[in-house]
């Protein structure tokens, strides 16, 4: 992936980061429990990312800020569900169950 890419997704994948249950295995690629959660790639059209939520594998573009709070708002519902069924949020650096950024933050059982 381009660096001009990796800047324009810099303040999303941070804010993925932020998730104790999601595992960077590679620049701008997350797993969640040893599985491809969510990457990211490039377009034509600009970058690109491929989730994995209850309705299967997802593909969104995520060049503009309001495509990057919608991504993450969707991935935030799919980490809520799971929660709901045994993953547990941890204290983050802005209070209970919050990050810096005010996301919230989860942690496996």
């Amino acid at each position: 992936m381009k660096d001009s890419t990796l800047e324009i997704l810099a303040p999303l994948l941070s804010d993925l980061r932020a998730y104790s249950v999601l595992d960077e295995v590679r620049p701008a690629a997350f797993h969640l429990g040893g599985r491809d959660f969510v990457h990211f790639h490039e377009t034509p059209q600009g970058p690109v990312a491929d989730v994995r939520l209850s309705r299967g594998r997802v593909h969104m573009p995520v060049s503009t800020d309001s495509e990057q709070a919608e991504l993450l708002e969707r991935i935030e519902r799919q980490l809520s569900s799971l929660e709901s069924h045994g993953i547990r949020r941890r204290h983050g650096k802005s209070g209970p169950g919050m990050n810096e950024m005010g996301n919230k933050t989860m942690k496996r059982r």
